[in-house]
């Protein structure tokens, strides 16, 4: 979800076009290249190899532009990743991953029930074991607006209580 205008020169998501039907033949081609170190398994970084086979099977990379209340909608297998912005315009965006509860572990569930109640940053992918600070930074020193927590707690109905993963923790 976009929250700020986002346009050509401003940072930001970029896509290849058409490359989410090579995904499976990537990565088979690509199964034993040395990969980009990451935190998650998750995560798969391109090498100037990996972006040169993109090119060469005439894949084309887009930069999307975006209004604010606009909502991106993407298979995560498109490669994507983010622009750094060569103009002066903030980028503010809210990222939302969404899979199968079932794909979900238990130990993943009840790591992101700790962190939403101790409101922790936690990435955007519901199965990822990565948390963040919380502390915003403002040209290199803490925002003086940063709180570590909300004004207002808040207030979930079912859905978004459903939407947490909390609801699916087994009891032992």
């Amino acid at each position: 979800m976009n929250l700020l205008p986002n346009g050509p020169n401003d940072g930001g998501l970029i896509v290849c076009r058409g490359a989410y039907r090579l995904s499976n033949q990537f990565h088979e081609e690509f199964a034993d290249e040395e990969k980009i170190p990451a935190w998650t398994n998750e995560w798969f970084g391109f090498t100037e190899k990996g972006m040169q086979w993109l090119a060469d099977k005439g894949c084309e990379w887009i930069k999307v532009c975006a209004e604010p209340g606009d909502l991106i909608v993407w298979d995560s297998r498109v490669p994507h990743y983010n622009l750094t912005s060569t103009t002066s315009q903030n980028r503010f965006c809210i990222y939302t991953c969404y899979i199968p509860v079932e794909d979900v572990s238990q130990e993943d569930l009840i790591r992101k029930r700790d962190a939403f109640e101790t409101r922790v940053s936690t990435t955007y992918w519901p199965n990822a074991m990565h948390f963040g600070s919380n502390v915003a930074m403002c040209n290199g020193t803490p925002d003086p607006h940063n709180r570590d927590k909300p004004r207002q707690a808040p207030q979930l109905d079912e859905r978004g209580y459903k939407l947490t993963g909390i609801p699916y923790i087994r009891q032992k």
